[in-house]
């Protein structure tokens, strides 16, 4: 768990000071969460890592405003959120996301943010609300 913070934390850091997430941290965290669905028995939570990068890949590519970097977030926090909540806490944590850098664009009347924050606070919170639950 401590691992998981400690390199959530650096991905916000680093989005937030350089609008960048790293390769050196976004896939190998790809790598640990498909690694982790398989050792738990569910693999097929991959899919929801799969689910939530195409989505900001086509995102990305047809509207603009979703970078590479999100792209390969999205891969080990879909995997995640699927994992702890399954496909209703995959599509929370990517509204969730949405929300949260929407919100903080209006409340700093900004036009762009970094949405690395958006999207580690949101499937942190699925996470919670799961083990919770």
């Amino acid at each position: 768990m401590a691992c998981c913070a400690a390199w959530a934390s650096a991905l916000v850091v680093i989005d937030l000071r350089r609008r960048l997430l790293p390769d050196a941290l976004t896939l190998p965290g790809a790598a640990v969460a498909a690694l982790a669905a398989v050792v738990l028995g569910q693999p097929w939570a991959i899919v929801g890592g799969l689910a939530w990068a195409l989505l900001y890949l086509a995102v990305g590519r047809l509207i603009g405003g979703v970078g590479g970097g999100d792209v390969k977030l999205a891969l080990s926090l879909g995997t995640a959120a699927a994992l702890a909540a399954g496909a209703g806490g995959l599509a929370a944590a990517v509204i969730g996301s949405s929300v949260l850098t929407i919100t903080a664009m209006a409340l700093t009347r900004r036009r762009a943010l970094s949405h690395g924050p958006g999207m580690v606070t949101a499937t942190v919170l699925v996470c919670l609300v799961a083990q919770v639950l």
